[in-house]
């Protein structure tokens, strides 16, 4: 059932959300961050159980970045796998289609451009044009964070970057969080290499980065149904 990975994809959206070329999307040259995502809860009867793993590379202060997710969820007895990965690389996302073995290319341009266009947002911006704030400072692993609430989501985020999250959407619980962060880093070039499918261009792609179109459109409305409570 996609509409129940859009919670994860919208917390990995606020810390992928600055594409432009000239901007250094987060406060540190380079990392890697490693994270082990949880996901339990009943929705409507419907049992839900689910764990993953992400890793989130990054250089250049964040304008060349590389995020991979794995994942299973079972419902109902019946077991969804599920394998992403998105690239930035100084102003051009790339989202990988395992099923249809393609991969689409977005450019920043192509994105200010389309109804897609608050993707060019900031982290911080979209987390307050949807009534987030900051709430706290904590320190996680050893760093300082800034603690961020949006509705049923908390994020803790450090320097632009997302450490942790927690949230708790019509009865399923998801978890996001970091177990292994190394900063200020050299990386190789070859850990931002994506499969070798052909590249589709344009607007045509049926996916997003992070998120198709019908997911934004659910998540949306999702959205506007928490407001409305």
């Amino acid at each position: 059932m996609k509409h129940l990975k859009l919670l994860s994809l919208l917390i990995i959206a606020f810390a992928t959300t600055t594409l432009s070329a000239e901007t250094k999307r987060y406060e540190i040259k380079s990392g890697i961050i490693e994270y082990t995502i949880t996901l339990s809860g009943d929705m409507m009867g419907m049992k839900m159980k689910g764990k993953g793993t992400a890793t989130t590379l990054f250089k250049e202060w964040g304008n060349v970045e590389l995020h991979s997710e794995e994942s299973k969820t079972t419902t109902m007895g019946m077991t969804e796998h599920n394998r992403e990965i998105t690239k930035i690389d100084n102003g051009k996302v790339y989202s990988v289609d395992f099923d249809q073995k393609v991969i689409y290319e977005l450019s920043a341009d192509a994105l200010d451009n389309s109804e897609h266009k608050d993707l060019m947002q900031t982290g911080k911006e979209i987390l307050i044009s949807m009534g987030g704030k900051k709430i706290a400072e904590e320190k996680f692993m050893g760093y300082n964070c800034e603690v961020w609430e949006m509705m049923n989501v908390k994020l803790w985020i450090y320097k632009g970057i997302m450490i942790k999250s927690e949230a708790n959407i019509m009865g399923i619980k998801n978890m996001t969080v970091a177990n292994k962060i190394e900063l200020d880093v050299s990386i190789p070039d070859e850990r931002f290499n994506l499969p070798n499918f052909p590249i589709q261009k344009g607007q045509k792609q049926d996916k997003m980065p992070q998120m198709t179109p019908e997911q934004m459109l659910q998540m949306q409305e999702m959205m506007k149904s928490f407001s409305k409570r």
